[in-house]
């Protein structure tokens, strides 16, 4: 018994110490989407300059988030600060959102996620798509991907997805099995994932 719970401490630490960080822990400003639909913007950037100041960005940041879930009227805190820190000379934010409409309401940015089927009933279409091997495919083989996950976007964005990324639109780049990027400002673009 005494073995086992030895073994159990040992392998919880490891994953602490090693690969189990956080999929909110990221590099470059990355808008991340969580398996039940809520969204995690993720702003990563240089705090050099001596002018910056910490304590005055994040109370912005607390305000504008404080006047958007006063404004939404639902009387539940709708958009949280998550995550606020500076590390030799990055700042980290992390915002969280119940799901993609809070995040377009709050950003000013279009951002659609969830079923694809779900895609043409918020009005919505799919530019040209293609698997992730580059092979083109029809309109008519969306509309096949129904119960697949799917995320609209028309900002310059990295996306980090829940699931394995099957298809993307002209203009998205894949980064890696779970991550693509937007290249095209203001240009649609569609990531689907398992």
């Amino acid at each position: 018994m005494k073995k086992r719970n030895m073994i159990f401490l040992m392998a919880a630490m490891l994953c602490l110490l090693s690969a189990c960080g956080k999929e909110t822990d990221v590099d470059t400003n990355t808008v991340i989407i969580e398996k039940k639909g809520q969204i995690t913007e993720a702003i990563v950037e240089d705090f050099e300059q001596p002018y910056y100041d910490q304590e005055e960005l994040k109370r912005e940041i607390e305000d504008k988030i404080s006047q958007f879930n006063t404004q939404s009227g639902d009387g539940k805190e709708a958009v949280e600060l998550e995550k606020f820190e500076l590390e030799d000379k990055v700042i980290r934010v992390n915002i969280t959102f119940p799901d993609s409409d809070a995040y377009t309401s709050f950003n000013e940015k279009q951002l659609f996620a969830g079923k694809v089927a779900d895609v043409y009933a918020r009005g919505y279409s799919f530019p040209q798509m293609k698997s992730v091997d580059g092979s083109q495919i029809s309109e008519s083989d969306v509309l096949e991907l129904g119960d697949k996950n799917a995320v609209i976007l028309e900002e310059q964005q990295q996306v980090k997805v829940h699931g394995k990324i099957t298809h993307i639109s002209d203009g998205i780049s894949l980064v890696d099995e779970k991550t693509a990027v937007n290249l095209n400002e203001g240009q649609t673009g569609c990531i689907i994932y398992e």
